[in-house]
Parts: C-alpha cells; sequence; structure tokens
C-alpha cells in the first residue's frame, strides 16, 4: 500500500510558494549539500513524528474519554518505532556533521524545533478547527500502518507534494518539494489517494 497525505491544498500550496520565493535548497547545491536517498528519508520521518507531537498537543480538545489520546498516541509511535526514529535522528545529525561547522547535534535540535514551530504556526494560520479536522483523523491511520506503508511514503519516490530542506544529490534541480511528510495515512482499499497532491515529475 502506498502513503499519501490528507488533501490540505492551502497549507501546500503556500509551501509551494514559499520554496519558490527563496528556496535554500537551490542554493544548498551550489555548495555540494544534498540529501542522499536515506537522509531524505530521515528527514521526512522527523518531519512525521514532529507532526504527530504538534498534532497531539494542538488537538487535545477532541480526545474522546476511555480511548487513548492523541498526544498518547505519538508516544505509542516513539515507543512503537524508537530503533527508526533514533536512526532518522542520527543520520540526520551525521548529515549536517558532513555539511556544517559546529555541534551537530545542535544543528539538528535546532531544525526539530523549527519544524515544531511551523506545524504549530500553520495550525494558527489555519485555524486550529481546520487544521485538527485534517490531521487528527491521519494518526489513527498512522498508528494503524506497518512500517512498511509508513516508509513508503518517506522514500523519495514517495507520492505527494512535499518540502525538504535540502535537495536530493542525485536530482539536485529542481530540488524535491514536499508540503511535510505528516500525517499521511495508508491508502484505502481502492488504492486511490483522493485529493492527494502530486508531486511533479522529475
Amino acid at each position: 500500500m502506498q502513503i499519501f497525505r490528507p488533501a490540505l491544498r492551502a497549507a501546500a500550496a503556500a509551501a509551494t510558494v514559499a520554496a519558490l520565493v527563496f528556496n535554500p535548497a537551490v542554493a544548498a547545491t551550489a555548495k555540494g549539500i544534498c540529501y542522499t536517498d536515506k537522509e531524505f528519508e530521515a528527514e521526512q520521518g522527523i518531519r512525521l513524528h514532529t507532526e504527530l507531537m504538534v498534532v497531539g498537543l494542538t488537538c487535545q480538545y477532541l480526545d474522546v474519554k476511555g480511548e487513548t489520546s492523541l498526544f498518547n498516541q505519538y508516544k505509542l509511535f516513539t515507543l512503537k518505532y524508537q530503533k527508526n526514529v533514533q536512526e532518522w535522528e542520527r543520520t540526520l545529525i551525521a548529515y549536517y556533521k558532513r555539511t556544517t561547522k559546529g555541534n551537530a547535534t545542535r544543528t539538528f535540535d535546532s531544525f526539530r524545533t523549527r519544524l515544531a514551530n511551523e506545524a504549530s504556526q500553520r495550525a494558527i494560520a489555519l485555524t486550529t478547527p481546520v487544521f485538527c479536522g485534517t490531521h487528527a483523523l491521519g494518526v489513527a491511520d498512522v498508528m494503524r500502518a506497518s512500517l512498511e506503508d509508513i516508509r513508503s511514503g518517506l522514500v523519495p519516490e514517495g507520492n505527494g507534494l512535499r518540502m525538504a530542506n535540502a535537495p536530493r544529490c542525485d536530482r539536485p534541480l529542481p530540488p524535491n518539494l514536499v508540503a511535510d511528510a505528516g500525517l499521511t495515512p495508508p491508502a484505502r482499499a481502492s488504492g486511490a489517494a483522493a485529493g492527494a497532491v502530486k508531486s511533479s515529475p522529475q
């Protein structure tokens, strides 16, 4: 099964415009800074994990008494995929060691904080009901998904409009854009990702 994200065209369009207006990935290419496939997947995994956290904190008003809260589902995801999350973190820290000066772990922590802030600002811009109405439903789908399903949405060939912090080394121009790797539930039985935003052919 393929992984796709719910239709959130306003946020996706905003991310695309921002990337076209100022695209650090293009500048990064000139400096030789780019992602291997593994590093690209790691960033998308961290984006997914971070957005699960933001949804859990932002959408608590949707929690139902007697059922696992959204934030606890984020914690369960963290526990279930602890090795994968740690591997994503190690991969990106190694990337920062390769491409930046200074403390790579601190740089990674700053990057993750920025991702959380961006997701929170998106929730504010969309309004909490719209943000939660689109993203909260995806949490259960992510929790039901297998690791194979989740990873299918994180790899460079995964469907959807995306935003990555750096271009892929094998495809430096144009960079692979992704609106957040977050909350991309497995496709329904029909296999159709209704409303999903497709990435441009490369």
